[in-house]
């Protein structure tokens, strides 16, 4: 199998993600599958009506891929996104789709197609300059969080406690954004510094780790300092995780999920989700699984080198996901953690 996988920045120590990039290289060697790492703004596009195969990557012809692996994220600008739509109209399959990557990078437009379908998302407002305190007090009231609408790894998230933090937090904002770059939203008590990462692979939820903070904040990303053990999802929990994924058009996913009482609600969607912690806390290898469910559902070639296939889920786990779709075992079969 010729694959790429499309990353945006460089693959050193200190970058973000760049660690997953490098564990896909290493079961990619192991695999057998060619894999390629790019850089979307180092690619010319030329279009036109031929319907001839086109990529020019640094200068150079490159050969028609089998699957394409976007790891930009919510970083994915319009060159990026541009980039991928163009090869996805030349039939390339990809993990995740451009529209779906699109989507998800922006926080609102996720609320609001997982508000339309119908699934439990945290009460949101659109920040709107300058910012009416009385209408974020009469709608979330306080506790309020405010997040960028772009944003990873917690960044751009805080909690503001009362209408005093807020005012002030307001003003800071109204001096220094003159666009509507922000949303607040409601505070679930309840799910304070903890939370469920769930990780959805082709309509299964493969694995699942809860994150909890460590300092007591309210935010639990592993990232941050939060610390990730290994969980069992009630069905009701991986089911509402498969539903944000097919609402959200997403091959891969990971769906952050709050506590609420007896129910929970959709924290955010990731289209390129970290995940060191979750390998860490579950035994699991994300790029076997990913690859092995391309090479199930698009019946492309793998050529499989070294150890026989295993569930990836490691010793004493099962299946995720309920009745919610095929039982996992026989769309993907992966080794543990090489």
């Amino acid at each position: 199998m010729r694959c790429w996988l499309f990353f945006h920045r460089e693959i050193a120590p200190d970058v973000p993600e760049a660690a997953e990039v490098q564990r896909f290289q290493s079961v990619a060697s192991r695999l057998g599958i060619d894999l390629k790492v790019l850089h979307p703004r180092d690619f010319d596009l030329v279009v036109d009506s031929s319907g001839n195969w086109s990529a020019i990557y640094q200068g150079k012809a490159l050969p028609k891929p089998d699957l394409i692996i976007p790891r930009t994220g919510s970083e994915s600008d319009y060159f990026t996104l541009a980039v991928l739509r163009h090869f996805e109209k030349q039939g390339v399959a990809m993990v995740n789709s451009p529209a779906a990557v699109e989507a998800v990078g922006d926080k609102l437009q996720t609320l609001q197609i997982l508000g339309g379908a119908g699934l439990p998302i945290p009460k949101t407002l659109l920040g709107k300059f300058p910012i009416d305190v009385d209408v974020v007090e009469r709608e979330l009231g306080f506790p309020v969080v405010v997040k960028t609408l772009k944003g990873t790894r917690g960044d751009g998230v805080l909690l503001c406690a009362d209408r005093e933090q807020f005012n002030d937090l307001a003003r800071l904002l109204d001096g220094a954004k003159p666009g509507a770059d922000f949303i607040f939203q409601q505070y679930i008590k309840s799910s304070h510094g903890r939370d469920v990462r769930v990780l959805v692979i082709a309509g299964q939820a493969v694995a699942a780790m809860e994150r909890r903070s460590a300092d007591g904040s309210f935010k639990s990303n592993i990232s941050l300092g939060g610390v990730g053990t290994c969980f069992d999802p009630p069905p009701e929990m991986a089911d509402l995780a498969v539903r944000v994924a097919g609402s959200l058009g997403l091959d891969v996913a990971g769906i952050d999920i709050l506590f609420d009482g007896d129910g929970y609600r959709i924290c955010e969607a990731n289209s390129s989700p970290g995940f060191q912690g979750l390998e860490k806390a579950c035994r699991i290898s994300v790029p076997d699984a990913i690859f092995e469910a391309m090479h199930q559902r698009l019946g492309l070639p793998t050529r499989r080198r070294g150890r026989s296939w295993r569930s990836f889920v490691g010793s004493g786990r099962k299946d995720f996901g309920g009745n919610s779709a095929e039982p996992m075992k026989q769309l993907v079969k992966a080794t543990t953690r090489s």
